[in-house]
């Protein structure tokens, strides 16, 4: 960093600035190269850097803003699409220069992170430029398949889930979807009545009761952007509070609260704080935050008893008979009987969406392992071991959502190309898409 400064003396015009992770997050400098790619190409004047290559392009699945075939003019010319670079950047705008350099630095034993320091002989010019980068980034983020953007992570991207899918209590889906619509297509009426154009919303029970599925279906329907923090050991404030600021600038925005329980009780967050975050002086504008949580008996009072915080509370709750065959008969009828599904189905009584799915997927292993083709014994075969699996699992003082999220984030799938397509509802993991 102070090499950089020594080669930008202030004696000879230079402004120089840094821009630490979460503020290179909001200027949207992890795309500087693709936007002067696809947008500025002639004002580049030098470059020693190097893309961080997406994931998608580099395992081979199609980008957002280039697909062509192998051995074409863009395949020989053009860079895949990045999530950031490194090394030296300098272009001339307008006439004037500005130098970017990212550098790596170390946080204690541990921690990595990054800062970008940008030199400039004219602020006024600087700005401008960023407000073109600015503009590329929110299109950026807002096309392509349905994502979720990580504030403390990379982004996620998620398959399109239908509300077809979505097999919850009669009712159940068609409320959220309504309130969550109603409250996009609301803000002039919002303003009319006075009242602040923000919303908060908490789904609770067990795991693999549909949440993560109810989140995927919206983030698929709704036309806004979804955000969220990766609840770990080292989530910190100034995460949370550039979930936040991400919100209010890509407005209309979701903001994706999992594990409400565990992110208020980490070491590095103060509930004061995350309460003055979402309700406080800083005003959210038509920003809607959905919270989860496997056990709302663990969640401080505070959050909620006000209702300006979380106005709606769903509880997602074990499926009912006729839920489960539903899904049985979604993800089974091509192997198994009308009949075994629904006495499968009735006697499935505490089994979770995603324990009700793994019946079928665990009887489809099975006939995948073996070479032997599905049948009806296989079906129940399946039921029978999972249900001794559960009752094992189980623990005098374990409750029924702890024995829920047992076996789902650690199986590993080898299933023939035919049986690939299902899907788990699994919560652990709402970001995380698991083929069976």
């Amino acid at each position: 960093m102070v090499k950089f400064q020594t080669e930008h003396p202030v004696d000879d015009g230079w402004k120089t600035y840094a821009c630490y992770s979460e503020l290179a997050g909001k200027l949207y400098l992890q795309y500087l190269l693709d936007f002067l790619r696809d947008r500025h190409p002639n004002i580049l004047k030098r470059r020693l850097a190097l893309n961080e290559v997406r994931s998608e392009d580099m395992l081979g699945q199609n980008g957002d803003c280039h697909i062509t075939d192998t051995g074409s003019d863009w395949d020989r010319q053009k860079e895949l699409d990045a999530n950031g670079w490194s090394g030296d950047i300098e272009i001339e705008w307008q006439g004037q220069p500005i130098h970017y350099r990212d550098v790596i630095y170390f946080e204690g034993l541990h921690g990595r992170s990054t800062v970008t320091m940008i030199s400039t002989k004219s602020n006024a010019l600087l700005r401008e430029f960023h407000r073109g980068l600015d503009e590329y980034g929110k299109q950026r983020d807002k096309t392509g398949e349905p994502h979720i953007m990580v504030v403390n992570g990379e982004n996620i991207r998620i398959s399109r889930v239908s509300w077809d899918e979505v097999l919850l209590a009669d009712g159940h889906a068609d409320d959220i979807r309504e309130n969550v619509e109603g409250f996009f297509s609301s803000r002039e009426r919002y303003k009319e009545l006075g009242i602040p154009y923000r919303r908060g919303f908490l789904f609770t029970g067990a795991p693999g009761c549909g949440k993560t599925l109810t989140i995927k279906a919206l983030a698929s329907s709704i036309k806004a952007t979804f955000i969220t923090v990766h609840v770990r050991a080292e989530v910190r404030e100034r995460d949370i509070e550039a979930a936040f600021y991400l919100a209010n600038k890509h407005s209309p925005a979701v903001v994706i609260l999992e594990d409400l329980d565990r992110l208020v009780k980490s070491e590095k967050v103060s509930i004061s704080h995350f309460l003055n975050l979402l309700d406080g002086l800083k005003v959210l504008d038509g920003v809607l935050v959905i919270a989860t949580s496997n056990h709302p008996e663990n969640l401080d009072p505070a959050l909620l008893h006000r209702p300006s915080r979380f106005d709606r509370v769903w509880r997602f709750a074990l499926p009912n008979a006729g839920q489960r065959l539903a899904l049985l008969k979604k993800k089974g009828t091509r192997y198994f009987s009308a009949e075994v599904l629904e006495r499968v189905a009735e006697k499935a009584t505490g089994f979770s969406m995603a324990y009700v799915q793994e019946i079928i997927v665990n009887a489809l292993l099975e006939c995948a392992h073996s070479g032997k083709k599905p049948n009806d014994g296989h079906l129940i075969e399946s039921f029978e071991t999972l249900k001794k699996q559960r009752r094992g699992a189980g623990k005098p003082d374990e409750d029924l959502a702890e024995r829920e999220s047992l076996g789902f984030a650690s199986v590993r799938r080898n299933l023939p190309p035919h049986i690939s397509e299902l899907e788990t509802f699994d919560d652990e993991d709402p970001n995380n898409r698991r083929s069976a």
